[in-house]
């Protein structure tokens, strides 16, 4: 019946034996501000609609932060929407949750209005009852039960978990679907093994699959009790060199899943741009040396170079490592694009402070220095807006418009969580 739904392109009827799927999460449409990748971002998302509609998927699941922003430019609002007008055309329905990113609780979000278009369904319907609060599930065509539960800014659903009522969850019969945006304490490794997350036992059991987000990182998870819970990272290069460094590893994509009598899972992977991520340490090296041993020795014709510079210099200063240098030289070599990270390196007179990551240390600084009554987090949402860079095409007053509405939209948001603990 599959295969002649295929071959045939005809709509599928209720109740099929088998459900086709796509589980993608973490587009973060808008977080990337170099023209080039802005088109990755873009092609990405692009593929993921063509592989519903060419693989003819019953629907499509998105585990939050579609967006990177809860009010993105007009830009990547209007092409998200026409991407999933395709998906509509083709009468498949686009299931999502809102993401720590794409969400805010006191504004309105370009999620939303996509929902009042009709080409979103929220997934995430929370009933209060009692004491307690339920989720009520969305039932599709194909008999799954779709349920969805939220992520928040600082991991703040935490809160939603803390109330909800499993019990009436894991008693509800049939195919069903979770999906959240949260990580799991106890799935945390490597460079998210500090990240804000939720302990396994806030899910609620016996459902068929678990559909996460906000992990930037690819994993399948098949748990005693729990079924299969998987991350299928981010959709293309996430935000920040970090993920940028995985991507270049590992690529993006999604998951395509079958439902029936047990669950199979196929990644799509994704690499619509190349990124060559070049990691040399300065350790015992002059910056005349340091120099040398960084420039460009093969050809890298339409990359996206990403210079990751760390060590300690034997002479010499920093200074004398010229980004611009670099860059003029990757470009002669081919290069689309190059990205230079050099806040671990360090010259002679310097002590180096090992933290791991650009963003570990931000949020080291951030923990020593700002005190209450505000918060690290909030310091870390309102630098990460800050330091966007100019939309292609957008004025300067548009742009300290935009970025002044997201800063004013953050600290609302906190005095606004800071009140209502108040009271």
């Amino acid at each position: 019946m599959r295969l002649l739904g295929r071959l045939l392109a005809v709509p599928r009827t209720c109740c099929m034996e088998e459900a086709l799927f796509a589980h993608a999460a973490d587009a973060h449409l808008g977080s990337q501000d170099r023209i080039f990748m802005k088109e990755g971002e873009r092609t990405a998302f692009k593929e993921l609609i063509d592989t519903c509609i060419g693989e003819h998927v019953d629907f499509l699941l998105f585990s939050g932060d579609l967006f990177d922003s809860n009010v993105p430019s007009m830009n990547v609002a209007s092409f998200a929407a026409q991407e999933l007008k395709r998906l509509r055309e083709h009468d498949i329905p686009a299931y999502e949750i809102h993401g720590s990113h794409d969400n805010s609780p006191t504004h309105s979000s370009m999620i939303e209005v996509l929902e009042n278009a009709g080409l979103l369904v929220n997934a995430s319907r929370i009933v209060q009852s009692g004491d307690l609060i339920t989720l009520e599930p969305i039932v599709d065509r194909t008999g799954v039960k779709i349920y969805g539960m939220p992520g928040l800014r600082e991991g703040r659903e935490k809160e939603f978990y803390e109330i909800l009522d499993r019990e009436k969850l894991e008693s509800e019969q049939g195919r069903k679907v979770f999906m959240f945006h949260s990580a799991i304490s106890e799935l945390r490794t490597g460079r998210f093994a500090k990240m804000e997350a939720i302990p396994l036992s806030y899910l609620p059991h016996n459902f068929s699959y678990y559909a996460g987000g906000h992990v930037h990182a690819r994993s399948i998870n098949d748990l005693p009790g729990f079924g299969k819970l998987v991350y299928p990272g981010p959709l293309f290069a996430g935000w920040g060199i970090e993920d940028i460094t995985d991507y270049s590893r590992n690529g993006g994509g999604f998951f395509l899943v079958h439902m029936s009598d047990d669950i199979k899972v196929d990644f799509v992977k994704e690499e619509p741009v190349k990124v060559v991520v070049i990691d040399k340490s300065a350790d015992g090296l002059s910056s005349q040396e340091y120099v040398k041993e960084l420039e460009p020795s093969e050809d890298y014709s339409g990359t996206m170079v990403v210079l990751k510079l760390h060590g300690k210099l034997k002479s010499g200063r920093v200074a004398d490592i010229s980004s611009e240098y670099l860059r003029a030289a990757y470009a002669k070599a081919g290069a689309k694009d190059v990205m230079v990270s050099r806040g671990e390196l360090s010259g002679p007179e310097q002590k180096i402070v090992r933290v791991g990551t650009v963003s570990q240390l931000e949020e080291t600084l951030m923990a020593e220095n700002v005190k209450p009554p505000y918060k690290p987090e909030l310091a870390k949402a309102l630098l990460e807006v800050l330091s966007r860079e100019k939309l292609e095409g957008e004025t300067d007053s548009d742009y300290e418009e935009r970025l002044g509405g997201e800063a004013e939209r953050i600290i609302e948001d906190f005095l606004s969580e800071k009140k209502g603990k108040k009271k």
